[in-house]
């Protein structure tokens, strides 16, 4: 580039007299879609352009302390009690319209109003975690009104409660209101050592029959009382809108009690306790309401036994992703058995999952009846160099797949290299992540000098360690003239 060239690029734009006006450069400006943009864009106009909000707004990426997080569109508040200076500078962002989102366990509702009279109309996540008494007995329900009343883009909200007496749940119970916000369309819930919460399955109901949900986490909840968890399970059926649904450890919803889930459902995740049996009328029950969806994903650890049921079969045939956690060994082979009812499936999750003794017939089971399948992920703390070697193997016998993530001891690779490049010329990005200690700075170096040795070597390294000899930073490069290009990250 010359120096010409170099002084054009690097310019203030002159925008034409049409735009040259502050409400045209804002509403630009709110078009934008990250931070990186929307910073370029500001300073490339003229500064007497820029409107008071957009000052506002680039004032909290700078001179605000680091609890506030202005990445544009969003500005996340991680405390609540803010000198007056900081919510007006806040306040001055607001005609842009940013999601402000407050991630801070509230256990008053004073500095929370002071905050939402100043931001309520901009809030649109709330994150509420409480622990042990914490909450001020008498506050939820003013904590939940001030939420329901003064936030009227408020989407999504989180509650976490962890509980060691039953006591304690009486002090939140009202502010399980704010879930049925006509408006929020995102809602979670954690509920951790609360033996019951009265109405929960009927606010559940009334929230999925008149917002806009699009997606529900229940996690858990030991006990909700059946005929509210009946009231949920009608309304989900009838639901329209949600599109991902998380139940984790919530026993009485069993599942779903023969009723079908929303047709709009994309994503599922449905656990119960790891490496357990799921009983026969929660399985029936449960396959019951897959059976007519469309999910794309299922995080399920009972899969293995999913799949002998037939009414799941239609759900099952189409589905693209699935993501199987913490099985014991004694559990793989049923989930390798059930490999071949999701032919369509192009990528596959196994998060701590024993697969070392079965590694071998994964792979051979995937080559036959998964030849879709694009991503595999194995995170085996246990994983042995013989598993790996199979696994690596077995990436030649599968057609589509081009991502492969693995957990392993990092030098079992020095032990596998012919393996690892041929994997390497056959993907176009693959993961290893050590087992054990995170500082693997030597185990790194060695790998990526043993590579640079390789003639014709398929992998460029996403980054590489400081001062690496010139050499192997030449041959893990990227480059045109490559015949094979992996990105490999360590």
């Amino acid at each position: 580039m010359t120096d010409g060239e170099r002084k054009q690029k690097t310019a203030r734009v002159t925008p034409p007299d049409a735009l040259a006006l502050p409400h045209v450069v804002q509403a630009i400006a709110m078009c934008l879609k990250n931070q990186a943009d929307f910073s370029s864009f500001l300073h490339a106009v003229p500064r007497s352009l820029w409107t008071p909000a957009l000052s506002a707004f680039l004032d909290c990426t700078t001179v605000l302390p680091s609890s506030v997080n202005a990445n544009w569109p969003r500005i996340v508040l991680h405390k609540m009690d803010w000198p007056p200076s900081v919510l007006a500078l806040l306040a001055a962002t607001l005609p842009l319209r940013p999601r402000i989102e407050l991630q801070f366990a509230v256990r008053d509702a004073a500095p929370l109003a002071s905050l939402v009279a100043a931001l309520g109309p901009a809030l649109s996540s709330v994150i509420l975690n409480f622990y042990d008494s914490i909450m001020i007995q008498g506050r939820d329900q003013a904590i939940s009104n001030l939420l329901s009343q003064r936030c009227p883009r408020l989407r999504r909200v989180a509650i976490s409660v962890q509980s060691s007496s039953e006591k304690d749940a009486v002090k939140f119970i009202g502010l399980l209101a704010v879930v049925a916000h006509p408006l929020v369309s995102v809602s979670s819930l954690y509920l951790e050592g609360v033996t019951t919460v009265p109405r929960l399955g009927h606010l559940l109901a009334s929230w999925l029959s008149t917002a806009p949900a699009t997606k529900l986490r229940l996690a858990n909840i030991a006990q909700m009382d059946h005929e509210g968890a009946i009231a949920f399970c009608d309304t989900l059926q009838a639901n329209t809108t949600l599109q991902r649904l998380a139940i984790d450890k919530v026993p009485s919803l069993g599942g779903f009690h023969g009723r079908t889930l929303p047709v709009s459902l994309k994503t599922l995740a449905w656990e119960s306790r790891p490496n357990r049996v799921v009983d026969d009328t929660t399985l029936t029950d449960l396959a019951t309401a897959v059976g007519p969806t469309q999910l794309e994903r299922l995080e399920c650890s009972a899969f293995g036994q999913l799949a002998t049921c037939p009414a799941a079969a239609p759900m099952l045939s189409q589905l693209q992703c699935l993501m199987v956690s913490w099985l014991h060994a004694n559990y793989m082979p049923a989930l390798i058995a059930g490999l071949s009812s999701v032919p369509a499936l192009t990528s596959l999750y196994l998060c701590y999952c024993d697969v070392t003794s079965s590694t071998e017939l994964l792979m051979e089971t995937l080559a036959t009846t998964c030849v879709h399948l694009e991503t595999l992920r194995v995170i085996d703390p246990q994983l042995t160099r013989d598993g790996v070697t199979a696994l690596l193997t077995g990436v030649l016998q599968l057609p589509l797949l081009t991502t492969l993530d693995l957990r392993m001891h990092l030098l079992d690779a020095l032990h596998v290299l012919p393996e690892l490049v041929a994997a390497g010329r056959h993907l176009r990005s693959l993961t290893l992540m050590n087992i054990g200690r995170n500082n693997y700075d030597h185990e790194k170096r060695a790998i990526y000098k043993a590579l640079a040795q390789v003639p014709d070597v398929p992998f460029v390294a996403y980054t590489l360690p400081e001062d690496m000899d010139g050499s192997v930073v030449d041959a893990l490069r990227r480059r045109a003239d490559r015949r094979y290009q992996c990105y490999l990250a360590l």
